[in-house]
């Protein structure tokens, strides 16, 4: 693996600065489109603001956000504190086919547009941990 890095976020406001740092150590080991970039940065934004609305982050508690390159791979790993969701109902959800309405809802996007940007997705057995592989 030629780029690693574990990052402990606290705070929301972290999001940025993690992906923005996450985006630059990959760049110096593969060339990244703008395209890719944008690709990479709202998979980490999702999962992390996940995180953050349903785990309740703090110092005591925070968010683990670990990245590998593997070749052409990225991956990306975030575990919180949180008490998790229903792992496999949540994969039930997603490998039905897109209902148009969830285009237009508020909420309830994130994991579509985060499992259309991965090669793969898998979440821990309590549902507060997620593991995805993006090619780059």
């Amino acid at each position: 693996m030629s780029y690693a890095s574990r990052f402990v976020l606290t705070s929301i406001e972290d999001i940025k600065t993690v992906a923005n740092a996450v985006l630059n150590g990959v760049g110096r080991y593969a060339p990244l489109s703008e395209e890719r970039r944008f690709d990479i940065a709202l998979v980490i934004n999702e999962l992390l603001a996940n995180s953050f609305e349903h785990a309740a982050p703090s110092p005591r508690n925070p968010v683990v956000l670990a990245a590998g390159l593997n070749g052409k791979s990225l991956h990306i790993g975030i575990r919180d504190g949180g008490e998790g969701f229903e792992v496999e109902e949540t994969l039930e959800r997603l490998a039905q086919p897109l209902n148009e309405d969830e285009l237009y809802r508020e909420r309830g996007r994130g994991l579509r547009l985060v499992q259309a940007l991965c090669k793969e997705i898998n979440f821990g057995d309590r549902g507060n941990s997620v593991e995805v592989k993006i090619e780059l």
